[in-house]
């Protein structure tokens, strides 16, 4: 019996950047809540994002926002992992040397960035519904983030970013998401430690947990349930990583397995 769900939002529940769930998602989950089994948003997307993006029923779901660093119910965060301050600073001055990149902080609440991209600001705030404060140096901030964000303007993270991933494996965790995001997180934390700890806290087991996703940050979260699933239109070794390949995201592979449980 099926008592957890996590999802992945862009690329497996939606496109990429859309600011509003397919036709008949909002209601199908909300069945699926009102049966007992706990809905869980995991994304590398920001909690203003994923509560926007739920609005109807965002007090009945949890999050795993920002990659799993941010863990918890509706304004309840159960689990916060921040990037360790002076470490984050030189990652930022590393980001910096890539011409093509634009570098976003993400803590509890909004984005942070100094780029003066005005175009990529919109389309974050428009299509991600993003809260993005803009200041002159965001290496200066004192708050505490859980996340750096890392924006390819060429579409080619996995590429632009090697020798990144090089020099700074095993001191922190990295994954791309999609063809345009480097995410950057504290080490040992990604989606798939939040759906454990999440699993622990309920007493769910990975037999009753079912999970759907497409990118490499994906991975390790599919590991954590039996009935892990691959959207159609996911990468070849999330496809290997996953027990089922659903329907493609734009043919609604998720909606059809939720649906299937009701």
């Amino acid at each position: 019996m099926i008592k957890l769900i996590v999802t992945d939002i862009d690329g497996t529940l939606v496109e990429d950047g859309a600011n509003t769930l397919p036709e008949g998602m909002m209601e199908t989950i909300e069945a699926l809540i009102d049966r007992g089994i706990v809905f869980v948003a995991a994304s590398g997307r920001s909690l203003v994002s994923l509560e926007r993006l739920f609005e109807p029923i965002k007090e009945k779901i949890y999050y795993a926002a920002c990659n799993g660093t941010l863990v918890g119910p509706y304004r309840n965060l159960m689990f916060t992992e921040n990037l360790e301050k002076d470490l984050l600073k030189e990652l930022l001055q590393d980001a910096r040397e890539y011409e093509d990149a634009v570098a976003f902080l993400t803590g509890a609440g909004i984005m942070y960035s100094d780029t003066q991209d005005e175009e990529l600001l919109q389309w974050l705030t428009e299509g991600y519904r993003e809260d993005i404060t803009r200041v002159p140096d965001i290496a200066q901030m004192p708050d505490d983030f859980v996340k750096l964000s890392i924006y390819d303007r060429n579409r080619r993270s996995g590429e632009t970013f090697r020798p990144f991933f090089e020099k700074w494996d095993g001191m922190v965790s990295m994954a791309t998401a999609g063809a345009m995001w480097l995410d950057v997180y504290k080490i040992g934390v990604n989606k798939g430690t939040a759906v454990k700890k999440l699993q622990e806290l309920l007493g769910i087991s990975r037999e009753e947990t079912l999970a759907f996703g497409d990118q490499q940050n994906d991975i390790e979260m599919l590991g954590k349930a039996y009935h892990s699933y691959a959207i159609g239109n996911a990468l070849p070794e999330v496809k290997a990583a996953a027990r089922y390949v659903a329907d493609s995201n734009v043919n609604g592979g998720a909606l059809k397995v939720f649906r299937s449980l009701l």
